[in-house]
């Protein structure tokens, strides 16, 4: 028996044995890698259709074409490409790119685009930062995403706005769409809702921006604005003033590369040194508007003609309408070379005068802009001879236009009650957009909410920065400070913005302060800065 016994034990021990030793229909399948689950929840967003219901605005909804599970420096991320379809079948599709990372914050930000768009924004770019010093949005855990806001084009191309749909979709209402198409990807993928939602632009995408909080406040709790062309149709309409005075005569008071240069470098040997710094930008504008009778002396004796002379003069001066645009605007800014801008590198173009019939693409690109939005926004006429445009035969069309286009509304309110926090940058030598016309932008916010405007909104003036680049290119991190004055209640205060070209800093001052020289210390360094009036 004992023998038996003994048998029937090692039987058992060399079963136990086999059972965990060699794979057999008994062994449970291996479980699925961290990774692959992450791949095929992201696979799995492929075969989502978005209904129209769940979108704002009308559409027929939307559909994926990918989605990618990526790995791109040292990020994970899941990569959603689709289609918001239109009501109109010969609109196009809205184009748009939402990237999920795998370490989500909970925050989400929308990007703007720029120009006409045409283009998708795909949510990886940069956001007014320095990326060797500052993480990207989506590299810090947000939820980023953009569109091609309705069309696809390149360069000035403005066609696309014959059709109704695609023009209003520009307009506007593509940003809603958009953000209503990412939020049920964002709910699908993550199964939960988002914290914040912020929005961030610059240029057209500072025109979104401002269009996003105006129109839809509920959907956002802050926005980083830059240098918005919020003024849209106003803008086409200087523009197209500027480039008549430019040609006029034959070009007789074209401003050649070189004649250009002599303006920028007149002005910045009149005006560098108000800030009591000689560092190549002007940061005292007050006192450098009252060198202006200077400056022109100077380039008249320089050899400027009393044409040229008239047209930098026409530049300057700001556009002023016989008949009232959207929001109670009559004016428009005019533009600031005089202060720094170099305004020859968007007007003036290399080409020189162009005998008639002009070819656009040879002209600056505020000829250009000027020339697709009067065409094709404005009065729907492709043949439209705009060298011989007068505003005011065109009344009705540009009041139209202004009314769907421009983000000049300062009605904020429904925004500040919900929390909302706003920050709005433009450089002092902006060459494409007149930061004088953000300022009265700001002024009527300063009329409406008075004191209380402090509390959700700062607007500084950034001296040296260009159109996204300039004498001073800054770097700094605006999400960063949002996202704490929303979370947190941290309001911006004391904020430094960097040099991307340069190793210096200076303070970021709320309008209409200015960085000013102490007398001692490093230039370079914002420490030794006060922000002045």
């Amino acid at each position: 028996m004992k023998i038996k016994k003994r048998i029937g034990f090692c039987a058992s021990i060399l079963l136990l044995l086999s059972i965990l030793l060699v794979p057999s229909v008994f062994a449970e399948k291996p479980s699925k890698t961290e990774l692959q689950t992450k791949v095929e929840a992201c696979s799995s967003l492929q075969t989502l259709e978005i209904k129209k219901s769940s979108i704002g605005l009308p559409t027929t909804g939307a559909s994926i074409t990918t989605a990618e599970f990526t790995q791109q420096n040292g990020e994970e991320f899941c990569q959603v490409k689709g289609e918001i379809h239109p009501v109109d079948h010969s609109a196009p599709n809205i184009n748009f790119q939402v990237n999920l990372p795998s370490e989500w914050n909970q925050k989400v930000l929308q990007m703007g685009g720029g120009g006409f768009n045409g283009s998708v924004v795909s949510g990886l770019g940069k956001n007014g930062y320095d990326p060797k010093t500052v993480q990207a949005p989506l590299e810090r855990g947000f939820v980023t995403f953009g569109s091609d806001s309705g069309h696809v084009s390149t360069g000035w191309d403005a066609s696309f706005a014959m059709n109704d749909e695609a023009l209003a979709n520009f307009a506007g209402d593509q940003l809603k769409k958009t953000h209503d198409v990412a939020m049920e990807l964002i709910k699908t993928y993550y199964k939960e809702k988002p914290n914040q939602v912020y929005f961030s632009g610059g240029s057209e995408g500072g025109r979104e921006a401002l269009v996003a909080i105006q129109r839809w406040p509920q959907d956002y709790d802050g926005a980083v604005v830059f240098y918005p062309v919020y003024n849209w149709i106003a803008k086409a309409v200087q523009d197209n003033r500027n480039m008549q005075i430019l040609y006029k005569n034959n070009g007789e008071g074209w401003i050649s590369p070189d004649d250009n240069t002599l303006i920028n470098e007149t002005v910045l040997a009149a005006c560098d040194t108000l800030d009591g710094a000689k560092d190549g930008i002007i940061s005292n504008l007050n006192d450098c508007e009252y060198k202006k009778s200077d400056i022109l002396s100077d380039l008249s004796k320089a050899g400027l003609t009393k044409a040229q002379i008239e047209v930098i003069n026409t530049f300057d001066s700001p556009m002023e309408f016989s008949f009232t645009l959207a929001n109670k605007f009559s004016s428009i800014a005019g533009y600031s070379q005089f202060q720094g801008a170099d305004v020859g590198i968007a007007a003036f173009s290399q080409y020189g005068p162009t005998p008639a019939p002009f070819d656009f693409s040879q002209l600056g690109s505020m000829s250009q802009f000027s020339d697709q939005v009067l065409r094709y926004m404005v009065t729907k006429n492709p043949n439209l001879d705009t060298f011989t445009f007068d505003p005011n035969e065109w009344k009705q069309e540009i009041k139209k236009a202004s009314k769907l286009l421009e983000a000049s509304s300062p009605n904020l309110s429904a925004f500040k009650a919900l929390g909302g926090k706003l920050i709005l940058i433009h450089g002092s030598a902006d060459q494409i957009v007149t930061p004088y016309g953000t300022v009265e932008y700001w002024e009527t916010l300063q009329d409406r909410f008075r004191d209380k405007l402090d509390q959700f909104a700062k607007f500084y003036i950034v001296p040296g920065y260009g159109h996204g680049y300039g004498a001073f290119t800054m770097s700094s991190d605006l999400l960063g400070a949002l996202d704490s004055w929303v979370v947190n209640g941290i309001e911006p205060t004391n904020l430094i913005t960097a040099d991307q070209n340069m190793k210096r800093t200076r303070p970021l001052c709320e309008f209409p302060y200015w960085p000013e020289y102490d007398g001692s210390g490093d230039i370079n360094d914002a420490s030794n800065y006060s922000c002045a009036r």
